[in-house]
């Protein structure tokens, strides 16, 4: 990782200068593979959130453009200053912890928190301090946090096919088949298109498109201490959690990765965002996976899958006037099977991190575990922080002999370990 300052790239002027040279049948293939991904999961979880927290048309249109277009505009210049395939999304994680949130604070008091989280990548971007907080970062217990907070979404896949036999049933019945027929279309974005076909099917009348012009809502924010501790700092630590995972697969695909501008870049943009009710953009580690494997072509064209992904990105934030009422439309039986498949892999590499036989932290990745998935508030501060608390004092009394090796700068810790292999 760089120290420091600022990463130079090879500058926007070449890759223009080489871009006409630089598609391939692979890197627009990867491109599309990853949009695919990205829509057949995420957006439908953000609107199953929007839903709950009972955000108008307006509030949950302006949340979606904001994500998809900073996101999407940020991907354009990385990919295009640094060639590489770094993708940026919001934090798939992160929307899954202020779900519960939106529930306690205000959208006021929302945004304050994230514009905290975004100022703190901010900060650890210009000062180079991300290496130093990313060595004694627990991931395990991280991982923990999030797979407490999976939890309930991964149940309602259970409990929404019980209320609704044809619709969530035929949902995830062909989430279950399609793997059957190709591995080249992810499995949930066949579910989203059975999803969205059974429910037009059976709502007919109410369905409807939405409006293309929305005027994005400016949120004023509101600082309150609760609100800072219990949004921001979960946003930061899941911010450094997708970071390093993207940092892995790049480094896994032989990507030299510019570490400091990457979290800089994502701290202005979460920042920026925040007063469009943007939670957090943040490197997205699937999609980077997608964008910088093999199967994405050679190595120095890889970033044109980014590129045209960026682009993708941004185009669709300019339709959400349309999506928006019309996937709020959908019954929520078949939002909520949609959401959860949306979160499988995220679901199963917490566990694998949290708890296989490599964590040297599973005792307090347990705990972390059980707290989240409790959605307690105490003084005012969510179940995500004490989580993260509980579970590292649980470590500290439990694990003493595994922390020491953690916070020994020669030791290899289990957390950056996980993430790159």
């Amino acid at each position: 990782m760089a120290n420091g300052s600022i990463e130079r790239g090879t500058g926007i002027k070449e890759a223009l200068k080489a871009l006409p040279h630089s598609f391939n049948i692979n890197n627009v293939t990867a491109a599309l593979i990853a949009t695919v991904f990205s829509l057949s999961g995420p957006i439908i979880l953000l609107i199953n959130i929007a839903n709950e927290a009972h955000l108008t048309d307006q509030q949950t249109v302006t949340w979606l453009m904001s994500i998809y277009f900073l996101s999407g505009a940020l991907m354009v210049f990385l990919a295009l200053y640094y060639r590489q395939p770094v993708a940026i999304a919001f934090s798939l994680p992160g929307i899954i912890v202020i779900g519960s949130l939106m529930k306690v604070f205000s959208l006021n008091q929302m945004v304050g928190g994230y514009i905290f989280g975004g100022l703190i990548l901010l900060f650890l971007g210009v000062t180079g301090l991300i290496k130093t907080v990313v060595k004694y970062l627990p991931l395990p217990i991280i991982m923990g946090m999030i797979a407490g907070a999976l939890f309930s979404y991964a149940t309602g896949i259970v409990t929404s096919v019980q209320k609704d036999y044809i619709g969530a049933g035929l949902t995830i019945l062909a989430f279950l088949v399609s793997r059957l027929f190709t591995k080249k279309v992810p499995p949930q974005a066949i579910a989203l298109v059975v999803g969205v076909i059974v429910s037009m099917y059976l709502m007919k009348s109410k369905m409807a498109m939405g409006d293309l012009f929305y005027a994005p809502l400016f949120i004023k924010p509101d600082f309150s201490f609760a609100a800072v501790l219990s949004i921001g700092v979960p946003l930061v630590l899941l911010g450094l959690a997708d970071f390093l995972k993207g940092y892995g697969i790049l480094a896994a695909n032989k990507f030299d990765a510019p570490v400091n501008a990457m979290i800089t870049s994502t701290g202005i943009c979460s920042t920026i965002g925040a007063f469009f009710l943007a939670h957090s953009i943040t490197v997205a580690g699937p999609v980077t996976a997608i964008t910088s494997c093999d199967d994405a072509g050679p190595k120095d064209s890889r970033w044109v899958a980014a590129l045209i992904k960026g682009i993708i990105q941004v185009c669709i934030a300019f339709l959400g006037g349309l999506l928006v009422p019309f996937l709020r439309a959908l019954p929520a039986t078949v939002t909520n099977v949609l959401a959860g498949l949306a979160m499988l892999s995220l679901f199963l590499t917490a566990f694998e991190i949290a708890f296989s036989g490599k964590s040297k932290f599973q005792m307090g990745a347990f705990f972390a575990f059980i707290v989240a998935y409790s959605n307690i508030t105490i003084y005012n501060i969510s179940s995500p922080v004490w989580a993260l608390l509980i579970g590292i004092i649980v470590s500290l009394i439990f694990e003493r002999e595994n922390v020491k090796s953690f916070l020994n700068p020669g030791a290899e810790t289990s957390g950056v370990a996980s993430v790159q292999s």
